[in-house]
């Protein structure tokens, strides 16, 4: 009788502190990436589509909700914030998909850049409301936001595996849980969304750990059908990218 509670206690410390280990790392690669490719990333961008642009674009407030050719310190860090949260979703989305990937790293870094440019992109490129007619040269614009998402899917791949390696600094040791709370604290959006990976996290680690300790191989057919999914969302992104292109070419 005195063991069991024991037993269970211990269960569930391994539950936690494993979960909590994948959420600082989620935390400390996905926010540091989203801020530097995203949000700086989206600022240059920005600042490059500014001086290529006529001056008649000043001022004028782009479909999200920035206005254009006016950089201030809160626009700029509403941008950070928007690129940390993208970040951490993006860390989330590659540690879930990286067990289902083929080829080796270099190659599997490309496709995941690939697809979230395709994906994200077709998010971001749109005919409606001004951004790609008031910016110019319009093929620039359209290149850089479909660069961005590529350039942070190959980022966030190689981030995540450097810092799930063995012996590296998001594994071990006090200061990764001070690093992960500070980048939370200053870009506080994140919190939400890693409040809810730990949700996901306590279910999904304990499944993982029982599944790798049983030495047992995913089952051929979900293999299959992961990576069909895989691809059909970068297929279908690409589709949609293409048309918002073209539907960008008609109207311009």
């Amino acid at each position: 009788m005195s063991d069991a509670p024991q037993t269970t206690g211990v269960t569930l410390r391994t539950v936690a502190r494993g979960a909590l280990d994948e959420l600082v790392m989620l935390a400390l690669a996905g926010i540091s990436t989203g801020v530097v490719v995203a949000g700086l990333g989206s600022r240059l961008a920005m600042l490059i589509l500014r001086l290529t642009s006529h001056p008649r674009v000043i001022g004028i407030q782009s479909d999200d909700d920035f206005t254009i050719g006016r950089f201030t310190f809160f626009g700029t860090y509403n941008l950070l914030v928007l690129g940390a949260a993208f970040g951490v979703i993006g860390a989330a989305v590659y540690q879930w998909v990286r067990p289902w990937l083929i080829g080796p790293q270099w190659f599997r870094y490309v496709t995941v850049g690939l697809a979230c440019g395709a994906v994200v992109g077709s998010m971001l490129i749109h005919a409606d409301g001004i951004d790609f007619r008031a910016l110019t040269p319009t093929w620039l614009a359209i290149a850089l936001f479909v660069t961005l998402p590529f350039l942070f899917g190959v980022a966030i791949g190689w981030v995540v595996d450097r810092l799930d390696r063995e012996g590296s600094f998001a594994r071990h040791g006090r200061a990764r849980w001070l690093v992960a709370g500070i980048l939370g604290v200053l870009f506080p959006l994140t919190l939400i969304l890693l409040g809810i990976a730990l949700l996901v996290l306590i279910a999904w680690v304990p499944a993982r750990d029982a599944w790798h300790a049983e030495g047992n191989s995913p089952p051929a057919a979900l293999t299959l059908i992961v990576r069909g999914a895989w691809l059909g969302i970068a297929a279908l992104g690409l589709v949609a990218l293409v048309n918002d292109i073209r539907d960008i070419a008609a109207v311009t």
